[in-house]
């Protein structure tokens, strides 16, 4: 549930692999519109720069080129989005609907760079180096102040979710300062194109990045293939569960963004974890571009996860890296901390330095409610 793209690729050789097979998307890229930008019309690039499809050129990979009208491909895909899911908070789509989101031309965007690097297999050290880096800043102050005034601007629905999950409200702010600074960061990735990407080009993409010395040198023979086919099973499952939630709400399923992987909103669940995603407002729907609902669906999923036995645990299937569970809990016990600490005013009222304020004279703050932590802000 990551909200930013992984470190690049750490070999020289294998960027300039990258930098030789992608002139000439980068150029076809100066003369027309980004494909994520805008309307259909102006996302469709002129036929005359299209080349023929060549699953060795990344620049030719078009989702229009490998699932044509008939292909048994496509038709796989059509039986399983008009399928009757057996989940209310998903629609399948008529197969009308879904031959169109498929024709639409911003659905030919595929993210080949972005998946060549995903499937590499050093993307597994670049990941796992992102997040001891992150866990080296992941307790600076100015983040720690943050969180403080997180806590005391969204009180009611932490102490709710606290309440109604059993979990500790340090933890999901902690989380939600992992996954997208508190909301800030959630992704400029069109999560249907990310998804299309790793489901139907994913062999492309792992014979580019194998053509790099390096990158085949770190290549496990008995791991990879399994590798491949998770990230490819794994990404068909989202796009699936993404385009039928996106029925099921209204939604248009080319103008979701997320990150690199396809994580949605400022907790970043997968399209498959929405089982877990919570209504914390009560107004009828789910959004988990709110903070009412992301608090309240992080403690669902902790709970659903092994809260009550190990929180490690359950920030584990949250995401199943040591440092990310380190970073988590050491912010989630420093927050506690200091939210539990008493400000120097506290101190000075229960010393005697000074009286006791009332809440009836002018200017004065009225006393802190039942249930409310003495170090919290105002």
């Amino acid at each position: 549930m990551k909200c930013t793209a992984p470190p690049g690729a750490s070999v020289p050789l294998f960027a300039a692999v990258l930098a030789l097979l992608f002139a000439p998307v980068r150029q076809a890229a100066a003369q027309a519109p980004a494909a994520d930008t805008g309307a259909p019309a102006s996302v469709e690039p002129p036929a005359a720069t299209l080349a023929p499809y060549d699953p060795r050129v990344p620049a030719t990979w078009r989702l229009s080129a490998k699932l044509p009208k008939g292909s048994a491909l496509r038709e796989q895909l059509l039986r399983d989005l008009t399928a009757r899911p057996n989940l209310n908070w998903q629609a399948a789509l008529t197969r009308e609907e879904a031959e169109a989101i498929l024709d639409d031309p911003r659905a030919d965007l595929v993210y080949a760079e972005r998946t060549i690097s995903i499937v590499a297999p050093s993307m597994l050290q670049r990941q796992r180096r992102g997040h001891v880096d992150l866990l080296k800043v992941f307790l600076k102050e100015e983040r720690l102040v943050a969180g403080e005034q997180f806590v005391a601007e969204r009180r009611e629905s932490l102490e709710r979710a606290e309440k109604r999950h059993g979990v500790d409200k340090e933890v999901i702010v902690s989380i939600l300062m992992w996954e997208s600074r508190l909301g800030t960061i959630t992704g400029d990735f069109v999560a249907f194109n990310s998804f299309v990407s790793q489901a139907f080009f994913i062999d492309e993409a792992n014979a580019v990045a194998l053509s790099d010395p390096e990158e085949k040198r770190l290549l496990d023979l008995k791991s990879q293939p399994a590798r491949v086919e998770r990230i490819r099973q794994r990404a068909r499952a989202n796009l699936v569960v993404l385009l039928r939630v996106c029925k099921a709400r209204g939604i248009d399923p080319l103008a979701v963004k997320g990150s690199w992987a396809g994580a949605l909103g400022f907790p970043q669940f997968m399209p498959a974890s929405l089982r877990w995603a919570e209504d914390g407002d009560g107004d009828g729907k789910i959004d988990l571009f709110t903070f009412d609902d992301s608090i309240a669906s992080i403690g669902l999923y902790l709970k659903e996860h092994g809260w009550a036995k190990s929180r490690e645990k359950a920030v584990w299937g949250y995401n199943h890296e040591d440092a990310y569970v380190k970073g988590v809990l050491a912010f989630a016990d420093a927050l506690k901390g200091r939210l539990e600490k008493p400000r120097p005013e506290d101190e000075a009222e229960t010393s005697g330095l000074r009286p006791a304020a009332t809440a009836s004279e002018p200017g004065v703050a009225a006393p802190i409610e039942a249930g409310q932590k003495s170090g919290a802000q105002p």
